[in-house]
């Protein structure tokens, strides 16, 4: 039976080669939804170029991408099932009294002596904020490029909408090493989609002149060239898709205490850039999060908490992708804590806060643009837009779930779960659902 998982695992991992949509990548959609010169508008006589720190900045979305990728969240590689030393009969037997655990966060004990465990999980991630920035509906503004032409105060707004879905598949390994040592594998396969659309509008300041030089029947800025009077509204479209294997995580986990009803574990991961950063599918940079995992149990409960560190390297995503040049990736400090309870022999709830300390990350902040409407409406009108600042900030989700031990099935567990976000900081889906199997050898 276990060569015949481990077959069928290599059959997963070689099926799942990168395929990329397009050569340039999902990193530069954003940055070419108005083509690769960005917002220029086709007067041959005149520069008549846009531009905004949203896209200017473009960088700090695939910076926030980037991040994001590093916070995915992981199903434990933990088994369920925990297998206590009987003295007595001299080999590991499963413990009955413990609940299956938890599901996004990790317990102290291991899975024993030449245990095996195999899982797969699937995850959807669905994002629909940035910092509180609603990604369906937001607006920006671009300003002309310096010039000295009257005309260098028109600007230009848009309403801008971004879908960016995650769909993560997950097959796992963990080998018992010994009673207290597991070495765990995690090599998710994504599949990610990201599409724009932004409805810009030209707003005219200066009035329509035709003796002044740059201009085409008096007007410097349209869309149509064939219709400069009245092409001021234009919507742009770009989107991609790619899907391949993701960033690997090794997980090695070291029980260093163990009493009657507590255990407490040193635990270590290991991200390999694996996935392709240009289209999304990885975070680019090596990562290293060693955490702290403790937990006991009474009567039904077994409360757990786990804290320590991430350090990131260097990534394209939090540099610039027009160029490939890297910039530090944030580091984080993660914490969680929450409870596993057995509701009967074959049914586990799980309950857990998840956050993250992403240092020095970039946030997207709104502020307001105030101008003249136009030429013909003297009256002032505020205008919302978007740009970005470096800080650090807390990411906070809640996680519930259910483990569930099929009767005519001992070894296996099916589990399904929810995670959803209680603040509004990064880049963030608002529910996550999660649906998965392990089975332990």
């Amino acid at each position: 039976m276990r060569k015949l998982c481990l077959a069928a695992s290599l059959c997963i991992l070689l099926g799942c080669s990168p395929l990329m949509a397009q050569s340039e990548g999902l990193a530069l959609t954003i940055r070419n939804i108005y083509g690769p010169h960005g917002l220029t508008l086709p007067n041959p006589s005149h520069n008549a170029h846009f531009d905004s720190d949203f896209e200017a900045s473009f960088n700090p979305l695939n910076s926030n991408i980037a991040t994001q990728l590093t916070l995915l969240p992981l199903i434990s590689p933990a088994a369920g099932f925990v297998y206590e030393f009987d003295r007595s009969l001299g080999v590991p037997v499963r413990s009955e009294n413990q609940s299956f655990g938890s599901i996004l966060t990790e317990r102290g004990e291991t899975v024993g002596k030449n245990r095996f465990l195999f899982g797969f999980a699937y995850q959807r991630f669905d994002f629909q904020t940035m910092d509180g920035l609603d990604l369906q509906n937001f607006g920006t503004v671009y300003h002309h490029v310096a010039t000295a032409s009257p005309y260098g105060a028109d600007f230009i707004t848009a309403n801008n909408k971004i879908n960016l879905t995650i769909n993560q598949f997950t097959p796992y390994f963990t080998l018992g090493v010994t009673n207290r040592i597991d070495v765990s594998v995690a090599i998710p396969v994504l599949n990610v989609s990201l599409n724009m659309t932004s409805a810009a509008t030209i707003h005219r300041i200066a009035a329509n002149n035709p003796a002044t030089p740059g201009t085409i029947n008096g007007e410097a800025h349209f869309f149509d060239i064939n219709d400069t009077a009245n092409s001021v509204q234009k919507t742009f479209t770009n989107s991609s898709s790619a899907s391949g294997i993701g960033d690997t995580v090794v997980r090695v986990k070291g029980n260093v205490w163990k009493g009657e009803t507590a255990a407490l574990a040193v635990v270590a991961d290991l991200r390999a850039p694996t996935g392709d950063a240009m289209n999304l599918l990885g975070s680019g940079a090596i990562g290293f999060k060693p955490f702290m995992a403790f937990s006991f149990h009474k009567s039904r409960f077994s409360p757990h908490v786990n804290a320590g560190y991430e350090w990131n390297g260097d990534s394209v995503l939090a540099g610039d992708v027009t160029t490939l040049t890297k910039a530090h990736l944030p580091n984080q400090f993660i914490y969680a804590a929450g409870t596993s309870v057995r509701a009967s022999k074959a049914i586990t709830l799980a309950f857990d806060i998840l956050g993250q300390r992403v240092i020095d990350g970039r946030q997207a902040k709104t502020s307001v643009f105030t101008s003249a409407n136009s030429r013909s409406d003297a009256t002032v009108t505020d205008f919302t837009d978007v740009s970005f600042s470096s800080s650090s900030f807390n990411i906070v989700n809640g996680a519930a779930g259910i483990k569930l031990s099929p009767p005519k099935a001992k070894n296996l567990l099916v589990t399904v779960n929810a995670l959803f976000k209680l603040n509004d900081a990064g880049l963030r889906a608002k529910v996550v659902p999660l649906v998965g199997f392990s089975y332990t050898f």
